[in-house]
């Protein structure tokens, strides 16, 4: 299972993020957790343009798949502004559910779409 933790800059998706792998440790699970700003530092993409973001996502939904596919439950505390980023995601992934944070703020020029109660339903293949 992918949970795609998704909201503004400032949410409070990592801090969202940080308290739910906790718990689910507490609880015996295997949690592994990718944060948006960690995951960029990583990896060194400094890209914000359309295809940065997308190419962004899409490893990290890669990382996410290799550790579902060995049964944990996979956190991603990530903006995700565009439905079509986290629909090509959540293509690459057995079970996944979308949490969205609300409040922020975006960057000048920036749009979000908001996912929609249909989109945050779980998704299986």
């Amino acid at each position: 299972m992918v949970i795609l933790i998704t909201g503004k800059k400032g949410s409070g998706k990592s801090h969202y993020a940080k308290l739910l792998q906790e718990e689910l440790v507490q609880e015996h699970y295997q949690v592994k957790w990718l944060d948006g700003d960690a995951f960029r530092k990583e990896t060194g993409n400094a890209d914000y343009t359309d295809e940065g973001r997308l190419r962004n996502l899409m490893d990290a939904a890669e990382i996410a798949r290799a550790y579902e596919m060995k049964g944990w439950i996979v956190l991603l505390s990530f903006i995700m502004p565009q439905k079509r980023y986290r629909d090509k995601m959540r293509n690459r992934l057995s079970t996944s559910r979308i949490v969205y944070i609300p409040g922020g703020t975006l960057w000048e020029g920036t749009k979000y779409e908001r996912p929609t109660e249909r989109e945050m339903k779980v998704k299986y293949i």
